[in-house]
């Protein structure tokens, strides 16, 4: 499985939706065969429609720094992704991450960020959650806890998947990851039966908390770059964070 076919998947789970959105794409930075794609879904301007933005960024045959040694460059593949929803619409916000260091080792993060604290909606949107973390718990290569959680703690489901795995799992890896999204696909589907997405209160909290996420988000963003030597620029990284974010 290669990038390409985790975003087929994404876009093929989420084709309803992305369908009816404003499709754009470019590439941020080439060199030779390495190249980092950029995909954007945007809203139509539909208030009521629940998907604000989405943004897919791709790497391509690309060369990024290893986990252990910063000497070493391993063969990579990754895409990243963001699901953003409307502020009318308080669903929390998808974010995912699959790097592929080909032979080596899978660097995959994903979560459903809520966007407000109240109990009831904690209830249903990150109990979930929790429960599909707890499925793998001893799993090889599994963070006991999130990935940066200076920059994510507190904004996290405490369900987060975060890890770095021996290609031989990836039997379990994988299809876990992608409950997460299908796990975030029911949320939105079924988004009519959750009567405290129209409650006033829960609306203005996440506008507040969402713009606060993705502004610490997109502060992080160029990090990502920092790892891919040959397309690496601080301008490129902020563009990457306002691409994404």
């Amino acid at each position: 499985m290669q990038v390409h076919d985790f975003k087929d998947r994404l876009v093929k789970t989420f084709g309803t939706y992305l369908q009816q959105m404003n499709r754009e794409e470019t590439i941020l930075a080439e060199k030779d065969d390495e190249r980092i794609r950029i995909e954007l879904y945007k809203n139509k301007g539909e208030k009521d429609f629940p998907l604000k933005k989405v943004a897919f960024m791709l790497l391509e045959n690309g060369w990024v720094w290893n986990k252990d040694d910063r000497n070493l460059l391993d063969e990579n593949e990754i895409i990243v992704g963001s699901f953003i929803p409307t502020d009318d619409v308080p669903l929390p916000f998808l974010a995912v991450e699959a790097s592929l260091h080909v032979d080596k080792y899978d660097h995959l993060n994903i979560d459903l960020f809520p966007l407000s604290k109240d109990e009831r909606y904690r209830e249903i949107f990150c109990a979930p959650v929790q429960q599909l973390r707890s499925k793998y718990d001893d799993l090889p290569g599994l963070l006991q806890g999130v990935r940066t959680p200076s920059l994510l703690g507190e904004y996290t489901s405490q369900g987060m998947l975060a890890g770095d795995f021996p290609v031989a799992l990836r039997d379990k890896t994988f299809p876990w990851w992608f409950e997460y999204v299908d796990l975030y696909k029911n949320f939105l589907d079924n988004r009519g039966q959750y009567s405290i997405l129209q409650e006033p209160a829960i609306i203005e909290e996440a506008k507040n908390i969402k713009e606060v996420f993705l502004t610490k988000y997109g502060q992080e963003t160029p990090r990502i770059l920092s790892d891919i030597p040959h397309l690496h620029s601080e301008e490129k990284g902020r563009k990457l964070g306002e691409y994404l974010f």
